[in-house]
């Protein structure tokens, strides 16, 4: 075996410590994550959890295994906080939805803002990667990395809809029964075979995803009976 695949195999074996997270570092150790973080990035999108090496990754980087090991403990919690920063830079616009009642939206209007926003991030290239990432891991991690993604993703989206929804229904807006399904059922609406033709590398136009949005928001509000 290779002196690379040693050190990798190493690497996945460890086990982080109480104290591996990345805490009190000094600008110039916040400058060193950041780095390691963004090679992680271009690495693991490029060449699957599984196939990603660790080398390769501090050779982008610049620096020494021993550091990666002292601020993500091993392989998986690296990919954790690379997970968690690439989730933060596509979803974290979705929190401001919290706001849409407070600025006097209309449901009309808060949900086609939302719809907008889920097209906008979930259609970039960014996150399109991270779910053919995710989708076609098969490694050992699987199941643990694709939890990881789904809560730090869909969930994550879907738990800020649903909090809205459930608002309109106390304020007695709308009648919900399950406000979680529910905030579930109008993203699928609005990405439709979208995320799919993504990930096939096809084109989407903005007349496209304009349609979307307003068909899911007619049909989220007011159904197809004829009014």
């Amino acid at each position: 075996m290779s002196a690379v695949k040693d050190a990798d195999k190493l690497m996945n074996n460890v086990q982080p410590e109480a104290n591996a997270k990345p805490c009190g570092l000094t600008p110039k150790g916040l400058e060193r994550q950041k780095r390691i973080l963004d090679a992680a990035h271009e690495v693991f999108l490029e060449q699957g959890y599984d196939n990603a090496s660790i080398n390769e990754i501090m050779c982008r980087a610049g620096g020494s295994l021993s550091t990666l090991y002292r601020l993500f403990g091993n392989k998986l919690g690296l990919f954790e906080a690379m997970m968690t920063q690439t989730s933060n830079r596509v979803f974290a616009a979705f929190e401001a939805v919290e706001c849409a009642a407070k600025r006097g939206d209309s449901p009309d209007q808060a949900l086609k803002r939302y719809g907008h926003l889920l097209l906008e991030r979930v259609l970039s290239p960014e996150a399109v990667g991270l779910y053919r990432l995710v989708s076609m891991d098969c490694s050992s991690e699987r199941e643990h990395i694709q939890s990881l993604f789904y809560t730090q993703g869909p969930k994550r989206i879907n738990e800020k809809l649903s909090a809205y929804l459930q608002q309109q229904v106390e304020q007695g807006v709308m009648q919900i029964r399950d406000t979680e399904m529910a905030a579930f059922q109008f993203l699928e609406m609005v990405k439709g075979n979208f995320q799919l033709r993504a990930l096939m590398g096809m084109s989407i136009s903005d007349d496209e995803r304009n349609k979307a949005v307003d068909q899911a928001v007619d049909l989220f509000l007011y159904g197809a009976i004829a009014r």
